[in-house]
């Protein structure tokens, strides 16, 4: 029996989900490219990776490049294991729902 409640609702969250599938497909990645990739706004994409690293998810790395702010993100060791699991879990569902 599929439990879909059993989801990871942290990563299941639509602009998450794209934020832990962009950052499996880099090594790293900065905010102007997950910006832009996932078509969101400022405010909502830092909300997100907030969240995401809260949990542990990823890493957020805050440097200076001719005195401009720049920020990057990584997917922790934690992240990339729970981004498996959920991928998993969305495979055995599809599986199951196929006709």
């Amino acid at each position: 029996m599929l439990n879909i409640k059993s989801l990871n609702p942290l990563i299941h969250a639509p602009v998450r989900m794209g934020i832990m599938t962009v950052l499996s497909q880099q090594d790293q990645c900065d905010f102007s490219f997950l910006k832009t990739t996932l078509q969101t706004t400022d405010g909502n994409l830092s909300t997100h990776v907030t969240k995401l690293e809260t949990a542990g998810y990823l890493s957020i790395t805050k440097t200076f490049r001719k005195k401009i702010p720049h920020t990057s993100y990584r997917l922790t060791a934690l992240g990339k294991t729970e981004l498996s699991k959920y991928l998993v879990q969305m495979r055995d569902i599809l599986q199951h729902s196929e006709m």
